[in-house]
C-alpha cells in the first residue's frame, strides 16, 4: 500500500517549539519536595501531562486550597518565561516554510490556553496555526490521543496525512495511538531512545533538507 502524502504537520509546544524543560524541571522538583512526594525523577515522569492530570494523579490527598496554590504557582511560572530566548533553533523558519508550501499546521499541547497565548504573542505566531488544541480543549491529555484526533478532525484530514513533531514520551504515544507519523525531537529524550519509537529523529529544526525528507 502506498504511503499517504503528508499534507498536515502538527507540533507539540514545550520541547518542540520552545525549550522550557529547565523551567518545568525546577518547578516540579520544588513542588515534589515541598509536598514530600517520594518519587524519583518526578519532573521526568509527568512530562507532557496536563496540569489537571498531574494534580489528579499525584496530589489526590492535597486540599482544594493546596491544589489551587500549585495551579497558581504553575501559571505564574509559565507567564514569567521569556519565550523568545528559548525558541528551538530553526523552528520558526520551518513553520514559515510549511505555510509557504501550503501545509496545514496545528499545535497540540498539554498547556493551557492562557500560556499558549503568551508564547504565540511573544513569538509573533498569533495567526499562524490552522488549529490549536490546548488542555482546555480536551477531557483527556497525552498519552491519550484525543488532542491529535481533535486536531485532524478540525483540519478535515486523515491520520495518514499527518506528521507530528514531539519530544516527550507521552506525546509520542498520543500521536502513535492516533496513527500519525511521529518524528522525535531530541530535546528532552536522547535520539538513541527516540529512534525506536518514531519514524525519524531530529535534534532541532536547522536541517531543512532532512526535515523535508521526513515529510516526503
Amino acid at each position: 500500500m502506498a504511503k499517504s502524502k503528508i499534507t498536515t504537520v502538527l507540533f507539540g509546544l514545550d520541547g518542540v517549539v520552545v525549550d522550557t524543560e529547565h523551567d518545568y524541571d525546577n518547578f516540579w522538583s520544588k513542588i515534589a519536595q515541598d509536598n514530600e512526594l517520594k518519587i524519583n525523577n518526578f519532573s521526568a515522569i509527568i512530562k507532557g501531562m496536563t496540569l489537571n492530570s498531574i494534580i489528579e494523579l499525584y496530589f489526590t490527598i492535597s486540599t482544594q486550597e493546596e491544589k489551587q496554590a500549585i495551579r497558581d504557582a504553575c501559571s505564574r511560572m509559565e507567564q514569567s518565561i521569556d519565550y523568545k530566548n528559548v525558541v528551538i533553533p530553526g523552528v520558526l523558519d520551518f513553520i514559515k516554510y510549511l505555510k509557504e508550501e501550503n501545509y496545514k499546521i496545528g499545535l497540540v499541547t498539554s498547556s493551557p490556553t492562557s500560556k499558549v497565548k503568551v508564547v504565540l504573542d511573544q513569538l509573533s505566531l498569533q495567526d499562524t496555526f490552522d488549529t490549536i488544541i490546548t488542555s482546555d480543549s480536551i477531557k483527556k491529555g497525552k498519552p491519550d490521543p484525543m488532542g491529535y484526533v481533535l486536531a485532524k478532525t478540525n483540519l478535515g484530514v486523515q491520520s495518514g496525512e499527518c506528521a507530528v513533531f514531539e519530544d516527550a514520551f507521552t506525546g509520542i504515544k498520543a500521536a502513535t495511538y492516533a496513527f500519525m507519523r511521529v518524528i522525535g525531537v531530541a530535546t528532552t529524550l536522547s535520539a538513541d531512545f527516540l529512534k525506536d519509537y518514531t519514524y525519524g529523529v531530529v535534534s532541532d529544526f536547522t536541517d531543512m533538507d532532512g526535515l523535508k525528507s521526513l515529510l516526503s
